[in-house]
C-alpha cells in the first residue's frame, strides 16, 4: 500500500472508443462528468473531433452531470461544430436526458434512443 487514499467513486470517469465497421467512432463515458472530471471530458474529445465528422458519445454509463459537466459538453458540442465535426448524444441516461430537458438543451444535441 503506497499511502495514497484510493479514488472516490463518484470523481472516477473514463472514455473508452470503438469503431463501427463503417468507419464512426463512438465513444463511450463511464461514470460522472462533473467538475473534477469535465476537463478530461473535453480534452479526451477535443482530441478527436478535428479527425472526425461525427463522433457518438454514448452516455449511457453516465449517471449525474453536474454544471460544470453540462457545460463542458456544451462547450465542447460549440468547439466540434466549428471545426466541421457533428457530434451527436446516444444512448443518454434517464437522470441526464432529464437534466439536458430541463435546461432546455435536448432539442440542440442531436440524440438517439
Amino acid at each position: 500500500m503506497d499511502g495514497s487514499p484510493a479514488p472516490r467513486p463518484d470523481k472516477t470517469f473514463n472514455i473508452d472508443q470503438s469503431v463501427s465497421p463503417g468507419g464512426t467512432l463512438t465513444l463511450l463515458c463511464r461514470g460522472r462528468i462533473t467538475l473534477e472530471t469535465a476537463g478530461q471530458f473535453r480534452s479526451e474529445v477535443k482530441d478527436l473531433v478535428s479527425q472526425h465528422k461525427l463522433l457518438l458519445i454514448d452516455l449511457s454509463a453516465v449517471h449525474f452531470v453536474d454544471s460544470a459537466g453540462l457545460g463542458s459538453i456544451f462547450a465542447t458540442y460549440i468547439s466540434a461544430k466549428k471545426q466541421g465535426c457533428d457530434l451527436m448524444l446516444i444512448n443518454v441516461h434517464p437522470h441526464v436526458k432529464d437534466l439536458l430537458n430541463t435546461c432546455h438543451l435536448d432539442s440542440i444535441f442531436k440524440q438517439e434512443k
